[in-house]
């Protein structure tokens, strides 16, 4: 079984359409202990930890909902960085997690499990 993320933001209903049509505006809700907790998952889940790898740049770059459903998914974007001191050599790769999420009495409650795509 693959580690699982929660994460629950309260949520405005207008602020929650608002975001459909601008989705980058869902990650300045986010709390910075949520941030941590994602760059933490990811890293957590890195079979690769050479070079300090860090998660940087984040960003929602997809979110859909079906009211119907009372919920959706939304992608989160990010850059992993390496700085391998030995060498001076630097690393970037871009990578991303989908969380699906419900959205229930302004509560959205998303979950994602993060699949490190690191072909060898």
């Amino acid at each position: 079984m693959q580690p699982t993320i929660i994460i629950e933001l309260p949520i405005h209903k207008t602020l929650f359409y608002e975001c459909q049509e601008r989705p980058p505006l869902l990650l300045e809700i986010f709390t910075a202990q949520q941030i941590a907790r994602i760059k933490e998952f990811v890293f957590d889940n890195l079979e690769d930890k050479d070079g300090a790898p860090e998660v940087d740049g984040l960003a929602v770059s997809v979110l859909t909902y079906s009211e119907e459903e009372r919920g959706g998914y939304f992608r989160l974007a990010f850059y992993i960085n390496r700085r391998f001191c030995c060498s001076d050599v630097e690393s970037s790769r871009q990578d991303y997690i989908d969380f699906h999420f419900s959205y229930i009495n302004e509560i959205l409650k998303a979950s994602a499990i993060y699949f490190n795509w690191n072909l060898m």
